[in-house]
Parts: structure tokens; sequence; C-alpha cells
């Protein structure tokens, strides 16, 4: 109930802002919020309703709606806020507002099947699986057009990486994004799958796409937007760096650890001559790595708290401190 107060929260003003809107376009951001807010509930309803889906079907289902909530919720989220974000802090346009629509439209054709790659070898149609595959492999196409929008509009401008703290954040999660996606499609080939199914590495790819992408581009957008909602600077600059810095490098360790250690963990499964339980003591040294890396990760994740406290409830010698609110 309260998720579903908080999002109607959401999608009041999004709409009547564009009902509102002066102009006869809608900026490529609001395209992306436009249809996540539709496509969430379609997903949501399908995924939900009782006593259609049984036995395998309930799998299929799983994949879909599982997979669809990244790309098609998320996803539409994350890219929508850099898309808005990275031309606004640069204060240049994007490189192609053409590309973007290529960008947008590719996402709304392909992604909606590529959920079903995750029951390769599962008592599925095949043709089922391979449809997902191939919609898998067409999702270089919008990623490439998202990745050669917002990338190039920041190399162009590399100076305002300097300046703004919000734009590192967003601009490394634009990148996640994109290598997220690139991993996704190639993860998807059956004969990567053969290996890295059943293993940490998928659970190393969700993190990248639904962290190191989604997470850490929201994390930009709130310390861009904070002062200017608060009127308010951040007292500490220094902890957004080191929050920064701890989030990538956190990450880094967790994601090679599961990495590394999914596909050692996937060839030990696959070798008919090593008991399973090689599959596992294999894996250790990963998981330890996983959590140094997730460790960091937290240590960041306070710092972001304390910034955010520090922002709302400052001190009173600090509470004059103002900013002029964004136009």
């Amino acid at each position: 109930m309260v998720l579903a107060l908080a999002g109607v929260f959401f999608v009041i003003p999004l709409v009547k802002t564009a009902i509102a809107r002066q102009v006869h376009h809608i900026y490529v951001s609001g395209w992306y919020f436009l249809a996540g807010i539709l496509w969430f509930p379609c997903l949501f309803v399908i995924a939900n309703i009782p006593y259609i889906h049984s036995g395998v079907e309930e799998a299929t289902v799983n994949w879909w709606f599982a997979h669809n909530v990244l790309g098609l919720w998320l996803t539409p989220l994350g890219v929508g806020t850099a898309y808005y974000f990275i031309p606004k802090i640069i204060g240049k346009p994007i490189y192609s507002y053409s590309v973007s629509l290529l960008g947008f439209w590719g996402l709304a054709l392909f992604y909606s099947q590529v959920g079903i790659h995750h029951l390769i070898g599962g008592p599925v149609p095949t043709w089922v699986v391979t449809l997902s595959i191939v919609h898998s492999v067409m999702m270089f196409i919008p990623v490439i057009a998202v990745a050669i929008n917002q990338h190039v509009t920041v190399a162009r401008n590399l100076w305002a990486l300097k300046e703004s703290l919000p734009l590192r954040f967003i601009s490394f999660g634009a990148v996640m994004y994109t290598l997220a996606s690139f991993q996704g499609s190639i993860e998807a080939l059956r004969s990567v799958n053969t290996v890295t199914h059943f293993t940490h590495y998928t659970v190393g790819h969700a993190h990248l796409g639904a962290y190191a992408f989604v997470t850490i581009v929201m994390f930009g957008a709130a310390y861009h937007m904070l002062p200017r909602m608060t009127g308010r600077t951040f007292q500490w600059p220094a902890l957004i760096n080191a929050h920064f810095w701890l989030v990538v490098v956190g990450f880094a360790i967790y994601f090679f650890g599961l990495s590394i250690g999914g596909v050692l963990q996937g060839l030990a499964m696959l070798d008919a001559t090593r008991p399973f339980a090689d599959s596992v003591t294999v894996t250790i040294p990963y998981l330890e790595a996983r959590s140094v890396g997730g460790s960091l990760m937290t240590l960041g994740h306070v710092l972001f708290a304390v910034n955010v406290v520090m922002i709302l409830f400052p001190r009173p010698a600090s509470a004059a401190a103002k900013v002029a609110p964004a136009e």
C-alpha cells in the first residue's frame, strides 16, 4: 500500500507536467518516465493474476516479470534521469535528439522478451528461449544509441566532471548501463549461459544493472537536487567524494569477485570428474572479496545518509548558508 501510494505521488506530477507543457514535443527523459509508469502496472498485473499460471508457466512468467522490472521500469527511470541531468549540469544539449529516438524505441521493441534466456536448458519450448536470445542480442542497438548520446555529451565536456560531484555519479552510472547491457546480451548466448547459469556470475550481473547503474545514477540526482530543494549547501563536500570512491571501488571488488568466482563455479559444475562440493569451495575466496566490497559500499551508504541528514537538518551555525534555487 505504501509503495502504491508513493507511485501515485510520482505519477500525478509527471502526468500533469506533460499535459501542461508549453512546447509541442516531450523531451527524451519524459518519454522514458511516461513509458515506465505505463509499463510497470501492466507487468505487475499480468504477473500477479491468480489462478492463471501454473507449473512451468510460472517459471516463464517469473523471469518475464523479474527481468522486465529492471528493463521496463528501473531502466527507464535510470536512463531518463541520466538524460535529464547530464545536459542540465553541463549546460549543453545532448549529442543527438534523433539518436535518442532510436534508443527509446529500441528498448520498447526488444526488451520485453529478454528474460526467458535465464531458462536455457529448462522445461520450456526451445523457440521461446531462442526468441529471448534474439531479442537480447538486438538490445545492442538501443544501448549503443544511448551510449553515444550520453557518453559523447560528457566526453566533450570533461571539465564538468571536475566541477560537479553529482555528474560523476550520474556519468559513472550511465557507463555502467552500457556495460551491464552488453554483458546481458552476451550472457544470453547459449555457449556462455551454459557456464554462468546457476552461478554467482548472474548475481554480479544483476547488481551491475540494478546497483552500479540505477542506484548510482539516483545518488547523483539526489546530490544535485537536495541543495536546490533546501536552499542549503552540503556542509562536508569531501564526504560526497568519499562516498563516490567507496561505492566505485567497493562495487568493483564486489562485481569482479562474483564474476570470477561464478565462472569458476560454473566450470566446476560442468566437470563430471569433480564432486559438486568443489563448485562451492572454489567460490569461498571470491565470496570473501564480495564481503569486502559490500562493506565498502555500505560505508559509502552511511556517508550518503550523513550528507542527507546534515543538509535536511543543518546545525544552527551552518543553516544560514544558502544557494540560489534552480530556475
